[in-house]
């Protein structure tokens, strides 16, 4: 069974889906049967073992690499609630020590607002719940950006070096950036860096309006009534979910250490203004 030469170990809400569905069509790399596969971040998918993990993985005869996209991973220290199964950086290197690694990161202030409305839309959070109160209540949601506390986690086990950094704004949400990205993460894994893959344009995990938000979490006997409304009605603003500068403000001023420390440890600067 094929064991897996890198990971794409998140962050969410930065770019992974995208990433994850331009390189599984090269020929030369084998992914999973579907793109998170959650073995190092589930107990129940990690009690099944490695042999189990490793059949996850479709390869051919062209294969080169092997890799899966998880953004769950990145989260390896935090606030546990009884349902996070942090660690997962020590678990990794005591399989695979040897792995290439690949992290897409975001300003993350906005990572956290869109992972808010992504959890919105997946119905683990109600509209109504406000964003200050989402982040209390979801702590992942805060502690996915923490860049450099998550970092320094997984260089405790792999050197600064096995580690491909791809900003969100600069590398993937550029049309005219994304083919040298992808030269860089095929590079990086180590199949052919000239295969151009398809619909690299396309955006990936959109989000909904608010309208379709809250039909999601509608009633029936709502829904019924808002499904009826013509499309002005379902553009009016008393259907937004707002986040409050405020709010964007007070986050950008916690994460802003964080950001200090991870440009020191990348040697670079970072585009973010964290609400400055």
């Amino acid at each position: 069974m094929p064991a897996p030469t890198f990971l794409c170990i998140g962050a969410q809400k930065c770019g992974t889906t995208w990433l994850a569905s331009a390189v599984s069509q090269h020929p030369q790399v084998g992914t999973g049967r579907k793109k998170e596969l959650h073995f190092f971040d589930q107990r129940a998918a990690y009690e099944r073992g490695l042999a189990w993990y490793e059949a996850q993985f479709v390869v051919g005869p062209e294969t080169r690499a092997v890799g899966e996209f998880t953004p769950n991973y990145w989260r390896t220290v935090g606030t546990d609630t009884g349902t996070a199964f942090l660690g997962s950086a020590e678990r990794v290197a005591a399989a695979y020590p040897d792995l290439a690694l690949v992290l897409c990161l975001r300003d993350p202030v906005d990572r956290a607002v869109s992972a808010y409305f992504h959890n919105i839309k997946a119905g683990r959070l109600s509209p109504d719940v406000s964003f200050a109160d989402a982040l209390r209540e979801r702590p992942g949601l805060r502690d996915f950006g923490r860049y450099a506390t998550q970092l320094d986690a997984w260089l405790v086990h792999y050197p600064l070096e096995r580690f491909l950094v791809l900003v969100y704004e600069e590398d993937i949400a550029l049309d005219e950036a994304k083919p040298q990205a992808l030269r860089r993460t095929f590079e990086h894994v180590g199949v052919d860096p000239a295969f151009e893959p398809r619909d690299t344009s396309v955006q990936r995990n959109v989000r909904l309006s608010d309208f379709e938000m809250r039909l999601r979490h509608a009633s029936p006997e709502q829904r019924r009534e808002m499904e009826r409304l013509p499309e002005s009605e379902r553009r009016s603003p008393r259907w937004a979910i707002t986040v409050p500068e405020a709010d964007r403000r007070a986050l950008g001023a916690d994460y802003r250490p964080e950001v200090e420390r991870l440009e020191e440890v990348l040697g670079r600067r970072l585009p973010w203004r964290l609400g400055a």
